[in-house]
């Protein structure tokens, strides 16, 4: 008796669960993420560029957040295009030893990565 109840109680969970159908997918994985070479590049080819290093902020330095419009940007080299075209049209900021690359038409950081330097 004990065994029947227990696969009744088995068949109504399973046929509940397939009656609900699938799952909601969960996020699709980023097609855009770059290999270790290629952040290390970037961040030597925009240390290169002299750009003004800010301090003091007032917003974190994060994928998602948002820089206030009072915060300059500068436009992405030539060569980080060509390196990772997904980043083509977007800016960046330093903060410290940190760039921020941005999307300038909402200026929400997309991608956070170190400077790096030619050893």
């Amino acid at each position: 008796m004990r065994n029947s109840v227990v696969v009744a109680v088995t068949l109504v969970l399973i046929t509940a669960a397939t009656a609900q159908g699938p799952s909601e997918p969960g996020p699709a994985p980023k097609p855009d993420t770059l290999s270790l070479e290629q952040l290390s590049k970037i961040g030597t080819l925009i240390t290169k560029e002299q750009s003004a290093r800010l301090s003091n902020i007032n917003f974190p330095v994060s994928i998602g957040a948002v820089v206030p419009e009072q915060v300059p940007l500068q436009p992405l080299p030539p060569s980080v295009n060509e390196l990772a075209p997904q980043f083509r049209g977007h800016s960046y900021i330093i903060v410290e030893e940190l760039i921020a690359i941005i999307d300038p038409k909402t200026r929400t950081i997309v991608a956070a990565l170190p400077r790096w330097r030619e050893q």
